[in-house]
């Protein structure tokens, strides 16, 4: 039976009158853990502080060398090819410096690389320079009594010990400021790997602002491990140090088991050097492998993604269970700055705080135990008749209202209102589900942000607008039933749509086969065009795909063409009072599509209009096509084929573009002959091309009857 809202409050203050003699023991419990929790976080606070002092004073000791080692060569005092003075003055500091693991300076123009390190707790030279004679770089590691003379240790031939391929030395270099490295496992003599270390890289450039070389302050991360062992965190509890890395995985660098850190593997170490030779491999362990599972379960407390340096000045408290055992714990960034994406972690057992507090409330609810059971029992019930849906309802509309609408079990109640409550929440997100596939989700997105409602009007902003077309639709479409075809341009639409909105596009609308989408609204984004040819890149890989399935399938292979063009429209809300849309409007929105219907002229896959290519000419790889005045347009702008993302490594693509530049810049001085060759090897080298072929043609009819002399190089389309 259904009870009434107001049934349910009578049980309710029934049972709290129960519930009164018990009253004075549920406040001292509350007060007393309290206190205890108040304790626990004077604890871990404390502790994190002495952790964090601990940190940065070794930090403080590679920033420093790193830069006081800079100001010596920059100001003369030694110079970066003089290595036996640089190191005798290294090894003074390494002896100063006891908690110090290498010292070390890679030359730029050479890669010659002067270490100083301690493997094992002795101090020892290591150099590597090109031979005179042969040219190579040569490794070789001395004793300091026999430096330069008496190498312990000499392999000739090691082009992968070169200090430039480091990817602290890479990073240092591209920033031209301090970094701090990941952590990774240092190699020490005769390249035998040792302990996980971390470097300051400190690029060293001359007055002209070119680099002379990256200096390098090392040292192993283990003796950390030793100080954690000797904190007192409660009775049980300990601490450990995560490195937040910048391939956005974690790795605990410290831990008062140290063993457990550091693993031997099989395969090449993967931790940033080269193992110059090495014949053992050893590598940090990842968090979820760890024989302390408590680590991976507290750091699944701790948000994906999260960067340290946010947490400044900050200590977050967490909660969390592990086999059966409730923990406390507490995760801190380093306080000062300059230092690496490191994580302060502390944990330990509820119990070591609330023993006592667990002991007093037994003592405590035992004496009115008696009294108290049937209303205890009553009360359990009806809050949990109550609280439990009203919750869960409460989380669904704090959802719903960042538009958050997975579907749910319904949260049933006895109350009948909350039962009513809890279907009209749920019935409430599916006509919601219903509406966001109309609208783009980042339009919701950003008018909730924004506590706005939608309102008629625009702005003129630049943006970047695609048109994807399938070729040849209207044939396939007379060869399926309409339900069959909605199925398969579904099939179609989905992965495509899906690769816009990866990139961070909003799709407009769909016109019948043909996907309009623009980047840059209603977010903005500065790099939108690149984006744009990102995604028109992705949705050819996905059809690419999608083909093979269809074939399997007996279904027709859909190809498609993309018309992309970057320029200023209004964007906004385009309609009327009574029904809006939010779109663009302008003449870049004309030209996307005039581009894509001119891939089938000249027989390509993606066309970008010049504007685009100059915004994202730096991340693409585009070829010239042709210099085109579009159908109502009296003006022409060069066209160029988009072939790929400099980022996928594409050579014989880059030298495509090149090609086809210089044939069309030959071309446009009217140099037909000429041209028409450049055209003809484009031709040989990539069979069936259609730009080539196209522009081959007209070089011909242009021997036979060169234009008139006012020609422009601008080819007037007369159709879509």
């Amino acid at each position: 039976m259904k009870l009434t809202l107001r049934a349910t409050l009578t049980t309710i203050l029934v049972s709290l009158l129960l519930l009164t003699m018990g009253s004075f023991g549920i406040s001292f419990y509350r007060n007393a853990r309290f206190t205890a929790e108040n304790l626990s976080s004077q604890i871990l606070e404390q502790n994190s502080k002495l952790v964090d002092f601990q940190i940065n004073e070794l930090l403080h000791v590679a920033l420093e060398q790193g830069r006081v080692n800079q100001k010596l060569l920059r100001s003369g005092t030694f110079r970066a090819d003089g290595f036996a003075d640089l190191s005798r003055y290294w090894l003074d500091v390494m002896e100063v410096h006891p908690r110090l693991s290498r010292l070390s300076l890679g030359i730029e123009a050479t890669g010659e690389w002067l270490v100083v390190d301690r493997p094992e707790g002795k101090l020892t030279l290591n150099e590597l320079r090109p031979n005179a004679a042969t040219g190579k770089l040569e490794f070789r590691s001395y004793w300091p009594a026999d430096y330069p003379g008496k190498p312990f240790y000499t392999d000739l031939d090691k082009p992968v010990a070169d200090p430039r391929l480091r990817p602290w030395y890479i990073e240092a270099k591209a920033k031209r400021h301090q970094i701090w490295s990941n952590t990774y496992i240092l190699i020490g003599a005769q390249g035998e790997p040792e302990l996980p270390g971390i470097t300051c890289a400190t690029p060293i450039l001359a007055d002209d602002g070119s680099l002379i070389g990256v200096l390098g302050a090392s040292f192993d991360v283990l003796g950390l491990s030793t100080y954690l062992r000797s904190l007192e965190i409660g009775t049980n509890g300990y601490a450990f140090v995560v490195e937040c890395r910048t391939d956005g995985s974690r790795r605990v660098v410290a831990h008062k088991d140290s063993k457990i850190l550091v693993r031997k593997t099989t395969a090449p170490t993967s931790t940033g050097l080269s193992t110059l030779g090495a014949s053992k491999s050893l590598e940090l362990v990842p968090t979820e492998s760890l024989t302390d599972h408590r680590v991976a379960a507290f750091l699944n407390q701790v948000p994906a993604g999260l960067v340290p340096a946010t947490l400044k000045g900050t200590t977050t408290r967490i909660e969390f269970e592990h086999d059966n055992v409730n923990y406390l714990g507490a995760y801190s960034c380093l306080s000062t700055g300059e230092t690496p994406d490191w994580l302060i972690c502390l944990v330990m057992p509820e119990s070591d705080v609330m023993a006592h507090v667990y002991a007093s409330n037994r003592a405590t609810l035992g004496i009115g135990l008696v009294i108290l059971v049937v209303a205890i029992l009553i009360g359990l019930y009806v809050s949990t008749q109550v609280a439990r849906p009203l919750e869960r309802i409460a989380r669904a509309t704090e959802a719903i209202g960042r538009i958050e609408l997975q579907p749910q079990p319904v949260a049933h109640s006895i109350v009948k209102e909350v039962d009513r409550l809890a279907e009209a929440v749920e019935q409430t997100k599916t006509s919601l589900r219903s509406f966001r596939k109309y609208v783009p989700a980042e339009l919701i997105h950003l008018f909730h942000a924004r506590g706005l409602e939608a309102e008629l009007g625009g702005e003129c902003r630049r943006l970047t607008v695609s048109f994807c077309d399938i070729a040849g639709f209207t044939t396939i479409s007379e060869q399926l039933p309409p339900e069959e075809l909605v199925r398969h341009l579904a099939d179609y639409f989905g992965p495509l749509s899906a690769d816009v909105m990866a990139t961070g596009g909003t799709v407009d609308k769909y016109i019948g086969d043909a996907i309009m989408a623009y980047w840059g609204a209603p977010a903005p984004s500065l790099n939108h065009a690149a984006s744009a040819c990102e995604s028109a890149l992705r949705n050819q890989a996905s059809l690419e795909t999608l083909r093979k399935r269809w074939r399997l399938e007996g279904k027709p292979e859909l190809f498609a063409r993309v018309g992309i063009q970057t320029g200023d429209v209004v964007v906004g809300n385009i309609g009327s009072e009574a029904r809006l849309n939010y779109t663009v409007m302008g003449d870049t929105v004309n030209q996307a599509s005039r581009l894509e219907g001119l891939g089938k002229f000249y027989g390509t896959k993606i066309l970008i209009g010049e504007a685009t290519f100059r915004e994202a000419r730096d991340q693409i790889i585009a070829r010239a096509v042709d210099r085109v005045a579009v159908q109502g347009k009296t003006y022409g702008m060069l066209v160029y084929e988009l072939l790929a993302m400099k980022s996928e490594g594409r050579p014989d693509l880059e030298e495509l573009a090149e090609l086809s530049l210089e044939a069309l810049e030959v071309y446009l001085n009217r140099d037909w002959e000429a041209a028409l060759g450049l055209f003809e090897e484009i031709g040989r080298l990539r069979p069936g091309d259609g730009p080539s072929k196209v522009l081959a043609s007209r070089c011909r009819g242009y021997l036979d009857s060169p234009p008139v002399v006012a020609w422009d190089g601008v080819y007037k389309m007369v159709g879509k």
